[in-house]
């Protein structure tokens, strides 16, 4: 059980003396209680107010992430309020929940990063009727909004690349177009130095399979065969020589 200990099991229970172990072992780890959150942005109202909650944590994690449980259905198990149907939460993207937890991925940070961020913007949601911070769209457009955001680009050719990039090792994607609009190489763009941050929060092939199991692949431009180019060619023609010919009549 050295891992838990190793995410600050002890310390996160200490903290929160209302949550119990439900189930540890080699696989995960699971805990269910009340946690109490207090929280307020400049401009917004308080939230206070205790929640029943659980958690499954899984042996893999960071590389996997937890999943946390509303159970006293608090949450209406609706896509507008970030929850499932089994009232587990969406709490964010993989991408942009990992990079918060770059520096420090125990389970007291996971909460004080994530869980607590979502807990008071969802409350706010239901007691006010909006989101504190804005809200992002759902699905895949909605990952395109966050991953821009968070890599600083514009619009999915340019998150699929920077993606594809971080699944690729430095050498093959510095040959890459920069997903940066430049127009160069992305090894010779500053951009690359941002990009390469976000390679400390999963493996390569880790951001090949996110791509295939969240985005649909942008289509290409169908290319006109030999008989449409030539067909379009002289439609061309024709239109340009009737111009002519009634340009030439009027000047007569």
């Amino acid at each position: 059980m050295h891992y838990w200990d190793a995410i600050g099991l002890e310390d996160f229970l200490a903290a929160h003396p209302r949550i119990r172990i439900l189930e540890i072992n080699d696989e995960q780890l699971v805990l269910a209680g009340e946690y109490h959150l207090k929280a307020q942005l400049p401009g917004s109202q308080l939230v206070e107010r205790t929640y029943r909650l659980r958690l499954v944590c899984p042996r893999d994690y960071p590389t996997k992430l937890p999943t946390v449980i509303d159970e006293e259905k608090y949450f209406p198990r609706d896509q507008e309020y970030h929850t499932y149907d089994d009232g587990s939460f969406c709490l964010g993207s993989e991408v942009r929940i990992k990079s918060l937890l770059i520096d420090d991925d125990s389970l007291s940070a996971f909460f004080e990063k994530i869980v607590d961020r979502f807990l008071y913007a969802v409350t706010h949601r239901i007691e006010s009727g909006i989101f504190p911070y804005g809200e992002l769209s759902h699905g895949q457009q909605g990952l395109i909004d966050d991953y821009g955001e968070l890599f600083g680009l514009n619009g999915k050719p340019a998150v699929l690349l920077a993606l594809k990039a971080l699944g690729k090792r430095k050498r093959e994607a510095n040959k890459l177009t920069c997903p940066c609009g430049c127009g160069f190489r992305l090894g010779v763009c500053d951009f690359r130095f941002s990009l390469n941050v976000f390679r400390k929060i999963a493996k390569l092939r880790w951001f090949r399979k996110h791509i295939k199991e969240f985005f649909t692949p942008i289509k290409k431009p169908q290319s006109k065969s030999r008989g449409q180019a030539a067909l379009s060619k002289l439609r061309k023609s024709s239109r340009g020589s009737t111009l002519f010919s009634r340009t030439h009549l009027k000047e007569a």
